[in-house]
């Protein structure tokens, strides 16, 4: 009912945030119907099977770089401008997958994609605290992030559908149209935004000094975007081990992204609760370190899910309550710089725990678990150790 009476009331969200939402939805969607066949279909034009960890990694590193420059882009050059570059960015990179290219060619339309990504994502999170006030931003974030997690749920099954009804390049031609929906999308409903006109010096000096008090945020986001890394590598061969089919794989991952949805608008609701958000971060990271120890202990591929539902409940606590948080301990003017750095420091944990994961896989399917639920044990006794200077510091 909470998902509905928020939906009930678009008078307290701005246009420009439902355009935004309906961006990510859409963009999402569209990275999504790619993943389940890319790799076949770049296996049959000739790309080498060992190589494909390269064309994975060489997204995360562009992803990174391009997500650390681009948040302070969408300050000086407006948040709409970016979004819809970005927008035609990603569809180019979608595009180029339907040629006839060299193999390095696909790893160029991969870059393309993780730079077009670079420019929407962060840019998008600052303009959703452009538009949307303080007191509603906990709710804002969680339904982008109950968006994206639609998005991830739908993109993959219907990749999966044209790819089995049309041939290997469906997904891609699924893509290139999404993705020109999503711009299209982005150019009629978002606002042309106030740019930042000080010199690019002067911003990165304010902005090195903005970062300092809110290290924790970063060292959070780090971890617990870390995670996905670990999973995109590491649940499939942890579910085979466990004994789980095909089929019951692939409802696993729609198991978790579907009660996102209705996880991220509660967390969204609960992160409005300004006072209390650094508490609601810490116990979502609590949780969820205790979920990802189930894992090394579980023997049945159920009961792992099962807990996986409850991850997602974790993750959706965390999630909505630390984007809130750094938006409202900087000053406009460097939202989206901000941004872009905070959606890197994730997107480097992600890179670092999927390189990390391979070799551990070796041992056994379920080791990675080991370091990622020490890693989160880690980050949530040493946010919680910090907690009160970096309250002080951040209220200041």
């Amino acid at each position: 009912m909470t998902g509905f009476r928020i939906l009930r009331e678009p008078r307290q969200y701005p246009a420009a945030f439902w355009g935004a939402l309906a961006a990510e939805l859409v963009v999402q969607t569209g990275f999504g119907a790619i993943l389940p066949l890319l790799p076949q279909f770049v296996r049959s034009h000739g790309f080498p099977l060992a190589d494909m960890g390269l064309m994975a990694a060489s997204y995360a590193a562009v992803s990174f770089l391009a997500q650390a420059w681009l948040g302070g882009v969408a300050d000086r050059w407006g948040r709409k401008r970016l979004m819809v570059a970005g927008g035609m960015v990603e569809t180019l990179g979608t595009a180029g997958f339907l040629l006839r290219l060299h193999p390095a060619g696909y790893i160029g339309c991969r870059i393309l994609q993780g730079v077009g990504s670079a420019a929407v994502v962060p840019a998008a999170n600052a303009l959703v605290a452009d538009v949307v006030d303080e007191d509603r931003r906990g709710r804002a974030y969680g339904l982008m992030a109950a968006a994206g997690s639609a998005g991830f749920a739908i993109g993959p099954m219907m990749g999966g559908v044209a790819g089995a009804a049309w041939g290997l390049a469906a997904p891609f031609v699924v893509g290139v149209i999404l993705n020109l929906i999503a711009t299209v999308v982005m150019m009629l409903t978002l606002p042309t935004t106030r740019l930042n006109r000080r010199p690019v010096r002067m911003a990165h000096q304010s902005l090195s000094l903005l970062l300092r008090p809110i290290w924790p945020y970063f060292w959070v986001m780090f971890a617990w975007m870390g995670l996905s890394g670990m999973y995109d590598t590491t649940w499939s061969l942890y579910m085979e081990s466990l004994g789980a089919g095909k089929w019951v794989i692939g409802l696993s991952f729609t198991l978790f992204a579907l009660p996102l949805l209705l996880f991220n608008v509660l967390g969204g609701r609960l992160a409005d609760r300004r006072l209390q958000r650094h508490w609601i971060i810490l116990a979502g990271t609590g949780l969820q370190t205790m979920t990802v120890a189930f894992y090394v202990v579980s023997h049945s591929a159920w009961l792992s899910i099962a807990v996986s539902v409850l991850e997602a409940a974790a993750m959706s606590l965390t999630g909505p309550a630390l984007s809130a948080s750094v938006m409202d301990t900087v000053s406009s003017e460097h939202y989206g710089a901000v941004q872009g750095w905070f959606q890197a420091s994730g997107t480097l944990g992600a890179a670092m725990l999927a390189l990390a994961s391979g070799p551990l896989l070796v041992g056994h399917a379920n080791h990675p678990f080991i370091l990622g639920s020490a890693l989160l044990l880690v980050t949530t006794l040493g946010v919680a150790g910090v907690w009160r200077p970096w309250r002080r510091r951040t209220e200041l």
